[in-house]
């Protein structure tokens, strides 16, 4: 496989485009497109900072399909695709339940305030209604924080899902 062809592959695998990658390696996004397509060959500066940011040796970068004689385990282009899935599952796991903790701290806040200022309603219309006929309703808030205690639950759920599963992967 060209070094080209293997540039784009990494590129795709790591969910980068040319620009990033050009800004990464300090070149511009034309040169990347150019090293793409075969058109030119990156500096061995380049080639290096490629090696190290996809984590791939310079041996398997360079050589055109030739086998490595050592018996070490490589790091595959399925696996760099695993691993960037793993990564964006967990970081919309964590996301989702972040939200749901926020939006419980949002909903609980709003039905205290609520409350507070049912509170303060009654009084004032308590000590200025003259007539005696005023009747005092209170209304019960605990049906309204369901919602919240639901969404602040999945939330904490959530979140305890994305450590448990981020220790499991550290370990594999």
């Amino acid at each position: 496989m060209e070094i080209g062809n293997k540039i784009h592959q990494l590129r795709k695998i790591s969910g980068m485009t040319q620009e990033q990658l050009a800004e990464k390696l300090n070149v511009s996004r034309q040169t990347i497109s150019k090293w793409e397509s075969g058109g030119t060959m990156p500096d061995l500066e380049s080639m290096v900072k490629i090696g190290r940011m996809f984590q791939i040796s310079l041996d398997e970068l360079l050589l055109k399909g030739e086998e490595d004689v050592r018996d070490k385990e490589k790091i595959t282009l399925e696996d760099l695709m695993e691993i960037n899935l793993h990564n964006r599952k967990m970081t919309l796991l964590l996301t989702a339940g972040l939200i749901f903790i926020m939006v419980s701290v949002m909903i609980f806040a709003y039905v205290t305030a609520l409350s507070a200022a049912t509170y303060s309603t009654q009084y004032m219309l308590y000590r200025y209604i003259v007539t005696g006929k005023y009747a005092n309703a209170p209304i019960s808030y605990t049906q309204s924080l369901i919602p919240a205690i639901v969404a602040g639950m999945m939330g904490i759920l959530l979140c305890i899902c994305y450590l448990i599963k981020n220790k499991d992967g550290k370990r594999g």
